[in-house]
């Protein structure tokens, strides 16, 4: 049987570790290589799998020095793998330097398309263009959202060899932790706003906080994580005595804890990166496991997913008066409305299948 060799652009990051313990409690023998920029370390200290090798590199490093560095580490790693293994790519950087060295025994999981982030349409273009070539030959790309194919393809049939996995929750998540959620009411006068994860966004997220801070002291802004930047981290935004920054947690273990410490759970990303509008962030399936619902940003495909749950509310959290306008009227009865729709949602249906990316893999070595 051949080895999966997976090559992980972050370590850290909750759903590649999902994954690759998924397909190795299937039975597949694997070894991983993973980066590590110090960012969500807590997660690395008790992976539920053995790492081959875990590579630090410096997150302060220019695009260029970034590029030079992944391509000398990702070469060796395909050199030293190139016998009876198959590779298992996570993210395009990976996948796009692995294949331009010449690997095509490979999986592809996508979980951002970096195309959409990029303004220049010349090198926007370029990025799709080479996205496509890579899911084309790939043995099986993995896309986390349904509304990557439209950006990617437009109106062009998609590959046969894509399947979709949305980032959905771990079996960490189970009947007894669910039974354990306990739902405080939402008060009107005290609302707990929280925002779980990489903290960035400083347009929409950053600025939610300090409206809260700044005009609303009746409620608290909550943030769980580390900051992609040390200097979105204000003097500003330190100065409120209803913003508290509570720092890095373990993932999956403090999520119930945390959840049930906020009220409302805001993921309102930053819609000038193209990415943010067509992704499927697993903070929508976390929210409805734990009963909480949850603000996001109009216009974009995480919305449309929200509707469909009646989970929570989309706005426009780019500008401090739309922020001000939605918060002077929520209505705590509709919230708790919400709240208590969520509990008669399936939790089954919010937990990560892998049934059908076992036997692709199955059919694959």
């Amino acid at each position: 049987m051949k080895t999966i060799v997976f090559i992980v652009q972050q370590l850290s990051q909750p759903r590649c570790i999902k994954r690759i313990s998924t397909i190795q409690d299937a039975g597949f023998p694997i070894k991983v290589y993973g980066f590590d920029n110090g960012l969500y370390s807590e997660n690395i200290k008790n992976l539920p799998f053995k790492a081959t090798k875990v590579i630090t590199r410096n997150k302060e490093a220019n695009k260029l020095e970034k590029i030079r560095f992944f391509h000398s580490s990702i070469k060796q790693i395909i050199k030293e793998n190139k016998s009876n293994s198959i590779f298992y790519f996570f993210g395009f950087e990976i996948a796009c330097i692995a294949y331009l060295s010449g690997c095509r025994n490979y999986i592809y999981e996508e979980a951002d398309v970096s195309a959409a982030r990029i303004n220049n349409n010349f090198i926007r273009k370029f990025l799709l263009s080479l996205d496509k070539r890579i899911i084309h030959k790939s043995k099986l790309t993995i896309f986390t959202s349904e509304g990557f194919p439209e950006y990617i393809f437009g109106h062009d049939k998609h590959p046969e060899n894509i399947i979709f996995m949305p980032n959905k929750l771990s079996s960490y998540f189970n009947q007894k932790i669910k039974e354990s959620i306990i739902r405080n009411t939402i008060n009107q006068n005290h609302i707990r706003f929280g925002f779980i994860g990489l903290i960035r966004y400083p347009n929409t997220i950053i600025r939610f906080a300090k409206v809260i801070g700044k005009h609303f002291p009746m409620h608290e802004f909550h943030f769980f994580g580390d900051a992609e930047r040390k200097n979105y981290i204000d003097t500003e935004i330190k100065s409120f005595p209803n913003v508290h920054f509570h720092g890095a947690f373990k993932n999956p273990e403090d999520l119930q804890s945390i959840y049930q410490s906020i009220d409302i759970n805001v993921v309102c990303y930053d819609t000038n990166s193209g990415n943010v509008r067509i992704a499927e962030p697993n903070k929508l399936y976390e929210s409805i496991f734990f009963e909480t619902p949850i603000i996001v940003s109009s216009n974009t495909f995480l919305a449309k997913r929200v509707k469909q749950y009646n989970a929570g509310d989309d706005i426009d959290a780019s500008n401090d008066l739309s922020i001000i306008d939605y918060v002077n009227n929520l209505d705590a009865v509709r919230l708790n409305k919400i709240a208590t729709n969520l509990t008669h949602i399936d939790f089954k249906t919010l937990i990560d299948s892998p049934i059908e990316l076992i036997n692709k893999i199955n059919q694959l070595i």
